[in-house]
This record gives C-alpha cells, structure tokens and sequence, in this order.
C-alpha cells in the first residue's frame, strides 16, 4: 500500500475516534494517546510529518472544509452524513485547497477508494461527486495528476 495512502487511511481512523473524545484535546496529544492505546494498528510506513499536518489541518480548518462540503452535498446536512464518509471527505477538501503538492486526482481518487472499503454501498458515488464538485468550483490551482 503506498505511503501517503496508508497515512490518509490512519488519519480518517483517528479523526473518527476523536470524534468520539469527550475532553476536547490537542489532536497530535490525542494521535499520541491513540497509538499507546492501538499498539495492534500497523504504524510502520506511515508519513508522520504528513499525518499530523493532515490531523492538524483538518481540525484548524473544519469550518471551512465542512462549510464546503455541506454546500457541494445539497440535501444532506453534515449531521446526516455517515461519520467515515465524512472524515475521508475533510481529508480530502483539506489536500484539495491546501496542500498544492497533492494533485487533485489523487486526494478524490484515494477518499472515494476509501469510501469503497471502509464506507456504505453508494459511498463512493457521493463522495466522487461532492468532492468532484468541490474540486470544479472551489479549487484555484491545476487539474493535472
């Protein structure tokens, strides 16, 4: 599994289970506490620079990210939206408006990967075309992959 994807996969698991923190803490303190607590999770291969600016970035910049992603999901409040769906879908808003090295192809094409394995029946439809659309109306650099 490639590097950058195994990290992605890593980052949505631990953003949904920091959902589910009832004390509101730093993310790289509860990325820490997740990898003493989940010593049988595959660490090795991972970008760790990269996870925590992923972890970091989609926390600093969530109202924004989930503004985007509510607006692109027209009926679908971010309430209703499966939580993993939803957690692969910051990721990916937050590599497609700030990460520049990160073609656009690529953060759409690994979330609805993603969503085929770890999301529901339809999930990776939805998320293909939200991000799609996203990606058409909000990102301002290059389309090449």
């Amino acid at each position: 599994m490639h590097r950058r994807r195994k990290t992605r996969e890593l980052c949505m698991k631990i953003l949904y289970a920091y959902r589910f923190e009832v004390d509101t803490q730093d993310i790289i303190e509860f990325y820490k506490k997740f990898r003493e607590l989940n010593q049988d999770e595959d660490f090795k291969d991972i970008d760790e620079k990269y996870l925590e600016r992923l972890l970091k970035g989609v926390i600093q910049n969530q109202q924004i990210i989930d503004n985007l992603i509510e607006k692109y999901s027209k009926d679908w409040p971010l309430s209703r939206l499966p939580m993993v769906e939803l957690e692969l879908m910051r990721i990916a808003v937050y590599e497609l408006l700030f990460e520049e090295e990160v073609p656009v192809s690529v953060a759409i094409d690994e979330a609805v990967d993603m969503s085929s394995i770890f999301g529901i029946e339809k999930a990776p439809s939805f998320v293909n075309g939200i991000l799609g659309r996203i990606a058409a109306n909000e990102v301002k650099r290059g389309q090449k992959s």
